[in-house]
């Protein structure tokens, strides 16, 4: 067997393989589209045994927001799975190393991916950073009782005129939220497949011309009554508190749904506290975004903090299985940080690491699991660790790519 880049030639064979190990067909259209608005081929692997791809993997490459808006390089981790017929080979896992080797030569400096299972990554040294909320509420318990005023007007543009506005409001909340990642034109296109998103509607909140938020969603009718149904919102980004407050605000004043339910949320957002009835909204955690920190002293170093403060910290590498000791120094301009000989505040895997980078998992709390380990002389290290990775707003990625 054999690990090797994806030709042209068998970008369809590779592209059946994909979808068929996730339990999906395609077609050669769909491939055609997907070849021509999404994956830049030279980071698609296939592991081939014979004439047979029985392993498949690949990244796609973004920029992500850190905290305090400084923006890096990164692989977007994809399109991996192995043919039933050659699991437990090593297949997985030579794939994924092979990808992460690839990513550190381009220069990316961190790892981002969907999980389809919640067990699988951690031994890659992937983290659950940015964790989200799905949501579902009544329509009928949908009033405001505190929210921003907004003064700007909704569009209800068609496909081809919505996508240059969402990708402007788009575009506008990502400079500002950590965790977000580039969208460029052509993967807009196809995210919203004139075949696939057929179903899709759209609203974009506009302010002097300046598109501030919009919303995706479908609605599924009542097989048995055409005036009642569920509304799903896809995807709903704003810019802004007050265009946040406002897209919002049209989706919940839709009529002839009785309820509505959205998808990936932050952990942080506000609308359960504008809301006159807060319990009916009903949030169910989920993970969502994994992160790898392919490069730690750069991405420690590359965001910024809200306190001065340091720490001396241990971290063991899921591949190598080596542990490196760094000492980061913090601060509002950003972080330093350096290889240290210096006994270790905290010792943990990648993985914790990466699950506290983004401010949203608390390093105390997996130090009260026994994830991560407390020097003996470093009682408040954690607290420390707490508020030195706190971010506002917290990590949050809607782009499911």
């Amino acid at each position: 067997m054999e690990i090797r880049q994806v030709n042209d030639e068998e970008f369809l064979r590779w592209r059946i393989a994909v979808r068929a190990s996730q339990g999906f067909h395609t077609t050669p259209d769909d491939t055609v589209f997907m070849r021509a608005h999404r994956v830049e081929i030279d980071r698609l692997l296939a592991c081939v045994d014979g004439d047979t791809i029985v392993g498949c993997g690949g990244a796609d490459s973004f920029d992500l927001t850190l905290p305090g808006g400084a923006q890096v390089p990164i692989a977007g981790v994809a399109y991996v799975g192995t043919a039933p017929s050659h699991r437990r080979r090593g297949i997985y896992r030579n794939i994924m190393e092979r990808i992460h080797d690839d990513a550190r030569d381009r220069g990316d400096v961190a790892a981002t991916l969907w999980a389809s299972q919640s067990s699988l990554y951690g031994r890659y040294g992937y983290g659950n950073s940015m964790p989200a909320h799905d949501w579902q509420i009544d329509m009928r318990h949908t009033a405001y009782a505190h929210s921003p005023s907004w003064s700007g007007r909704y569009l209800e543009p068609q496909r081809d005129e919505a996508i240059p506005l969402m990708a402007e409001a788009y575009d506008r909340a990502r400079v500002d939220r950590a965790g977000m990642i580039t969208r460029t034109p052509k993967r807009w296109e196809y995210e919203i497949h004139p075949v696939h998103t057929k179903d899709e509607f759209f609203v974009v909140y506009v302010e002097d011309d300046c598109a501030l938020a919009y919303a995706r969603y479908t609605i599924d009718k009542n097989p048995e009554d055409e005036f009642r149904g569920t509304l799903h919102v896809v995807e709903a980004v704003a810019a802004t508190d007050e265009a946040h407050a406002a897209i919002w605000r049209y989706l919940l004043d839709l009529e002839l749904v009785d309820d509505v339910k959205a998808h990936v949320r932050p952990v942080d957002d506000p609308l359960v506290w504008m809301l006159a009835e807060p319990r009916r909204l009903r949030r169910r955690l989920k993970d969502a975004i994994w992160l790898k920190l392919l490069d730690v002293p750069a991405m420690l170093a590359g965001r910024t903090y809200p306190v001065e403060e340091s720490l001396v910290l241990q971290v063991t590498d899921a591949e190598s299985g080596e542990a490196q000791t760094y000492k980061l120094e913090t601060g509002s301009e950003g972080g330093r940080c350096t290889a240290s000989n210096a006994t270790p505040d905290l010792a943990m895997n990648e993985s914790e690491l990466a699950a506290i980078y983004m401010g949203a998992v608390e390093c105390s709390m997996l130090a009260e699991l026994g994830l991560v380990d407390v020097g003996a002389k470093s009682h408040d290290a954690t607290l420390r660790a707490d508020a030195i990775f706190r971010t506002n707003p917290a990590g949050w990625n809607p782009y499911h790519f």
